[in-house]
């Protein structure tokens, strides 16, 4: 009987379920977007649909769409115009510049470099994003936890690529040099981060702490995904495959914003027209999106095709979205972001 009370005294974790937009939502889109990734990974590396098909209908479909997402809360919101103007049309004039003098200055091949990193980096920091929101909503704040979820997300998405661009196929990139001798510390720091994080998790559970299952579904999806995509893919196959995921989960979390913000009544007169119509109707929001998308995505691969400055300019699409996105999705330092994204 003592054993029996004792065991029954054992505290009992419980799954914490708070959702960002709403559950199905998050499953679909935030979380479920991970199936887009893998159904590309199939389409290529089964299946052997040719890539530029794969590359176009993401590149046009999703990854343009998805800066004008941004767009749509910064550029075209008249009220972001005269509160952010510094900001927005200083960072414009800087990108759209930037890839032309890097290419006058003979650097098209570190203008790559820069917009690849900083576009991989830009997928992380978004998984790392949404990672941070699911940990609020579910209260999921020890410091401990905090420190081990970044070190985690961190390690588990630049190991692949590193491994297979600075290890086994530096040539995929140009790059004159590998680093063979790098790989088994970097597989140990893989096993040791993974062991410590798991063992971290068990813990808890047999603590009795709330365990995070959005959470724990996030990097269940996009984790495997970054393996198997840099293990079968060189870089154009994998650009999109490892990107369509960060759109999907980027226009679900800015339909949300902007419907919150953007829905009342007197948006068209606070904020211009097109935040109102594409916050108050989803076929708008994505027929105004693939305008914006085709009508810098095709010429600008034309263009950029016959003519470096040209190519050096469209970058600036990419390079803006990406600092402005750095900005503008500061939760804690803005109150009517966490008003829209009911947060507060």
């Amino acid at each position: 009987m003592a054993a029996v009370a004792s065991a029954a005294a054992q505290p009992v974790a419980r799954l914490s379920s708070r959702w960002i937009i709403g559950r199905g939502v998050d499953l679909s889109l935030v979380i479920g977007s991970a199936g887009a990734g893998y159904l590309y990974l199939l389409l290529y590396t089964v299946l052997h649909v040719p890539i530029g098909l794969l590359w176009w209908f993401w590149s046009v479909g999703f990854d343009g769409t998805h800066i004008f997402a941004t767009a749509s809360r910064t550029y075209f919101d008249s009220e972001a115009r005269r509160r952010q103007r510094g900001l927005l049309f200083g960072s414009l004039i800087f990108f759209f510049s930037l890839g032309p003098l890097m290419v006058l200055a003979g650097w098209k091949g570190w203008l790559y470099l820069l917009v690849g990193v900083w576009a991989y980096y830009h997928v992380i920091r978004q998984h790392y994003g949404f990672m941070v929101l699911y940990k609020v909503k579910n209260r999921d704040l020890a410091p401990m936890d905090n420190l081990l979820d970044r070190i985690f997300l961190g390690v588990m998405m630049v190991a692949p690529p590193f491994h297979r661009f600075l290890i086994h196929h530096p040539d995929e990139l140009g790059l004159p040099f590998s680093l063979p001798r790098a790989e088994a510390p970097l597989m140990g720091i893989v096993a040791a981060t993974a062991v410590v994080y798991l063992s971290r998790q068990w813990m808890r559970y047999r603590a009795g702490h709330a365990l995070d299952v959005p959470k724990y579904l996030l990097f269940a999806g996009v984790i495997p995904l970054h393996w198997l995509t840099f293990a079968f893919m060189g870089w154009k196959a994998a650009v999109p495959t490892v990107t369509i995921v960060h759109n999907l989960q980027y226009h679900a979390i800015v339909w949300f914003h902007n419907r919150n913000r953007y829905g009342d009544t007197g948006s068209v007169s606070r904020n211009g027209r097109i935040p109102a119509a594409v916050s108050r109707s989803l076929a708008a929001y994505a027929l105004i999106g693939l305008a914006f998308s085709a009508l810098y995505r095709i010429p600008g691969f034309q263009l950029g095709n016959v003519s470096d400055l040209a190519f050096g300019f469209f970058c600036g699409f990419g390079l803006t979205h990406y600092y402005l996105d750095s900005r503008i999705w500061r939760v804690r330092h803005d109150p009517g972001l966490r008003q829209a994204l009911q947060m507060a």
